[in-house]
């Protein structure tokens, strides 16, 4: 039986993976309800292949746009086929481009957000002129100012309407490793978000290598235990 889809007023933990089915069972089969989509050019050349295949899961999607090229054409097909909840970008289009994807994603219910890559300012004229929303990717952010500090973290996530996380912490080498890799830091991050009234996905950010059966039943057993924690 396939799980219960979380309700949009909770924080919802997704997994992150590519667009295929074996990335997709291993999903489901964990228990997890969510996923986020990484594409690339080359999978925007097979807008059919990926809608039928994410039509066979009862997940609900947000989409990371290619972090090259320009087709919001496309983007927006895939967007509205799988009925993609979010739209990641980074920061890579000019002015007039940003104008143009805006307008064109209007009419779907998709947020658009703005990853901070390099800086957690940065999303923060687009979301001023176009209404885009932040991606807050708290690695990047631990990496940019060499820590955690709670109280800005605390007014960054306010403002924020998706969220990455990862098991790095400060130091360390874990880059792009599941939630669960670092327990202690998922748990302050989880309850942080709790306390600033964050609704939406909380998106392990995991590179290819953990993206399997047994590392996504970890991260659905750690949220689960989490969640079960607070009641």
């Amino acid at each position: 039986m396939y799980p219960i889809v979380s309700k949009p007023s909770e924080i919802t933990i997704a997994a992150k993976c590519a667009p295929v089915e074996s990335a997709l069972d291993a999903v489901v089969e964990a228990g997890l309800t969510a996923a986020e989509l990484y594409t690339n050019n080359s999978w925007l050349n097979k807008i059919d292949e990926i809608v039928k295949t994410c039509g066979k899961y009862p997940l609900r999607y947000a989409l990371h746009a290619p972090a090259s090229g320009y087709e919001p054409d496309v983007i927006f097909n895939a967007a509205k086929y799988i009925k993609a909840e979010v739209m990641v970008f980074h920061n890579i289009y000019w002015e007039d481009e940003w104008k143009y994807i805006t307008e064109k994603f209007s009419p779907l219910k998709c947020k658009l957000c703005m990853e901070n890559v390099y800086s957690a300012i940065e999303p923060v004229k687009y979301m001023r002129r176009f209404g885009i929303g932040r991606c807050l990717d708290l690695e990047h952010l631990i990496m940019e100012v060499n820590g955690i500090f709670e109280e800005p973290f605390f007014d960054l996530i306010k403002e924020s309407s998706h969220i990455h996380m990862t098991g790095y912490v400060f130091g360390s080498k874990l880059w792009h490793t599941p939630i669960h890799h670092a327990p202690e830091q998922g748990i302050y991050f989880l309850n942080l978000l709790e306390k600033a009234g964050y609704t939406g996905f909380v998106v392990s950010e995991a590179k290819e290598s953990y993206q399997t059966r047994n590392e996504f039943k970890a991260l659905y057993d750690f949220f689960k235990n989490w969640k079960d924690s607070r009641s």
